[in-house]
């Protein structure tokens, strides 16, 4: 069989997708498999919402969800420093903040300082934490807990008990 035959019975046999669903997608009706009719519809004022996550393509992920909900994303931080700092300027409704960060100081501390300094609470987004980490975050008085991966009924809901 040359190159060009098996080229071409490969495409024979190509049949392509009806229907892709993405976590970033920015159709609103479209709801992700096992996620359909799972959440009352919710209504929620636009919050002013800083994002602290050290990872980039998470930071974007995070604030295109944000942005189709309606909200106003005021910055993304990667460290607590940054966080911290962001915080004091933007004054921000609410910090979605990740516990692991750059530098050497994590999420739990800056969303601490944040709410000691500001008044502004945290909810703390991780994909899991250890029950010594959890105690240290519940600590800190978060407003709440998401789970990631985030999806846009996950971070609906999770705002709209937060605030």
């Amino acid at each position: 069989m040359t190159e060009a035959s098996a080229w071409t019975l490969s495409l024979a046999s190509y049949s392509p997708p009806t229907k892709l669903w993405l976590a970033a997608s920015a159709e609103r009706d479209s709801n992700p498999p096992g996620e359909q009719g799972d959440q009352p519809h919710l209504e929620a004022r636009s919050l002013r919402v800083l994002i602290v996550e050290d990872e980039f393509f998470i930071s974007l992920h995070t604030k295109q969800l944000l942005q189709v909900l309606g909200h106003v994303v005021v910055g993304i931080a990667v460290s607590a420093e940054e966080a911290i700092l962001f915080a004091e300027q933007e004054r921000p409704d609410v910090v979605l903040m990740d516990i692991r960060l750059n530098g050497s100081r994590d999420g739990i501390e800056a969303a601490d300082e944040i709410r000691q300094r500001s008044g502004i609470g945290s909810i703390f987004v991780t994909a899991n934490t250890d029950s010594q980490t959890r105690q240290r975050a519940l600590a800190s008085q978060p407003l709440g807990f998401l789970e990631k991966p985030l999806t846009e009924q996950r971070l609906k809901l999770g705002l709209s008990k937060a605030v």
